[in-house]
């Protein structure tokens, strides 16, 4: 966690955030929570979020736990509509969820490996954003952050669908952008690198050595951190953004420029 001193520019904001049981959106939520936000913290394992929910209490914050599947644009109906009877507003939400799917040759991939990525990935984002917007639009403002990895700008081998996925959220990203800047409500992307999650272990990588061989040839040469992108969702979050909109923040450790 990052040790230097925070204020609490986010007092009195109302977050949400999916995918929110590990990694990035569990970093996140806990920094959105340290930086004065009260957060609705959402995925599909409700036992780990009661335990972050009692971490994020225990450091002082207010935190409450919804469990819901992206996927299914009912639960995302349910979070949305929790979150402002419980919290009376929503001013910020953290699109975080989403999976890796099937890591194949073009050719290997089928209707089920597609649907398995894009439900989460692209329907899920879309569903979200839409009822997290008719919220922040009532309201006049509201900042929505959308997780599109560095593979929504840039592809990789034996990723296609994935690849496609993220490429789709930064585009659904610039057109929401265009649609409600000056309604108040601003949508940004964050693109990650490679960042030390279990997400980025999960049977991606052939072997060990070639998941050490990438890393290395990345000009950070490390894994970046999930308490590293938490900051980034921060600033996008806060009036310190407000003037950026649209935009894919790549935070990659230089890989994509290499």
């Amino acid at each position: 966690m990052n040790t230097i001193s925070t204020p609490r520019q986010l007092e009195g904001k109302i977050a949400l955030v999916t995918g929110a049981s590990s990694g990035i959106g569990r970093a996140s939520a806990i920094e959105l929570a340290r930086r004065g936000a009260k957060v609705v913290v959402a995925a599909r394992r409700k036992d780990e979020l009661d335990q972050l929910v009692q971490q994020i209490a225990a450091g002082g914050g207010d935190a409450s736990a919804f469990a819901a599947d992206v996927s299914k644009e009912a639960d995302i109906r349910g979070l949305v509509d929790y979150t402002v009877k419980t919290y009376g507003r929503l001013d910020i939400a953290f699109n975080n969820a989403g999976t890796e799917g099937m890591f194949a040759p073009l050719l290997e991939q089928n209707d089920e490996s597609f649907d398995k990525v894009f439900d989460p990935n692209v329907r899920g984002v879309l569903n979200s954003m839409k009822y997290e917007a008719e919220v922040m639009l009532k309201q006049g403002s509201g900042s929505i952050i959308n997780n599109a990895s560095m593979g929504g700008l840039i592809g990789f081998e034996n990723a296609s669908v994935y690849i496609a996925s993220k490429h789709a959220v930064v585009g659904m990203t610039k057109t929401a952008s265009i649609e409600w800047f000056r309604k108040g409500v601003r949508v940004n992307a964050l693109c990650p690198g490679l960042i030390e999650t279990p997400f980025h272990h999960r049977g991606i990588w052939p072997s060990v050595e070639a998941q050490q061989q990438f890393v290395t040839g990345t000009p950070a040469g490390r894994w970046g951190s999930a308490e590293e992108m938490a900051t980034i969702v921060a600033f996008l979050a806060s009036d310190d953004s407000s003037y950026v909109s649209g935009h894919a923040l790549v935070a990659d450790g230089g890989y994509s420029v290499a």
